[in-house]
């Protein structure tokens, strides 16, 4: 099973849900168009701009590696992977 953790200000479009198990094998993307499905439109705009691009404050990790030195959205997703969605930090 594939394991999805959510950082708390992404999991308010999933109604609260940090943690989510999922059966699947597929892309990143694949992977978004399910949990978009069981959870609607919130969570789509929650993480893509309109173009279908992730959101540049969300960081999605891959077994723990940025999936943008990956392959982005077409990033491989093995069965038992665990895929980090986190809001980016900016300070100054």
């Amino acid at each position: 099973m594939v394991r999805l953790v959510l950082a708390s200000p992404i999991a308010v479009a999933t109604r609260g849900e940090r943690e989510i198990e999922i059966e699947f094998e597929g892309t990143l993307r694949g992977l978004f168009d399910l949990v978009t499905n069981r959870y609607g439109k919130p969570f789509q705009q929650r993480i893509f701009e309109g173009d279908g691009a992730l959101k540049r404050f969300v960081n999605v990790y891959v077994n723990g590696e940025d999936a943008r030195y990956l392959r982005g959205l077409d990033t491989p997703i093995p069965r038992d992977a665990t895929v980090d969605l986190l809001p980016a930090i900016a300070g100054g």
